[in-house]
């Protein structure tokens, strides 16, 4: 038997970008959809906002960034929603920096732990930028699943 769970996943249009600004600002994220990047969002039962994260746009690369999930909605699988929902938008130039702590987690996904060097300079210069700011991030790509007999 299935369990029904109340969440579901969307895509934001870029007129509904805000309200994805508006679940950041409220839970105090650092995140900042832009118009024009794909942004996905869970939403509870009562359709609100539970969690979101976006894929910013760069030159040769796109970046997952933003993953986020309101403190009371933690330990769910909300995120695991929201990134396998967020993963037919994925390919092997998207990038993510997690915290390391989060490797294991992300590896369940399909992303691997990659080295700085050589990767986008786009990449690079925003992964520095973070490390400076004292984060303890890892750089990871998206490595698409095999399919079976592919």
């Amino acid at each position: 038997m299935t369990v029904e769970h109340p969440f579901s996943a969307h895509w934001l249009s870029d007129m509904e970008i805000p309200l994805a600004n508006k679940f950041y600002r409220t839970h105090k994220f650092r995140g900042k959809a832009r118009r024009h990047d794909p942004c996905a969002v869970i939403r509870n039962a009562q359709q609100q906002i539970v969690a979101c994260g976006y894929l910013r746009q760069l030159t040769d690369a796109q970046l997952l960034a933003g993953v986020a999930v309101a403190p009371d909605y933690r330990g769910q699988g909300v995120a695991r929603l929201l990134l396998n929902s967020m993963a037919e938008a994925c390919d092997q130039q998207t990038f993510t920096f997690p915290y390391r702590h989060l490797i294991p987690f992300y590896q369940s996904l399909g992303f691997v732990e990659e080295e700085v060097d050589g990767q986008p300079s786009a990449i690079v210069d925003r992964f520095h930028t973070y490390q400076k700011q004292g984060r303890d991030i890892v750089v990871m790509r998206y490595q698409a699943q095999a399919k079976p007999n592919a």
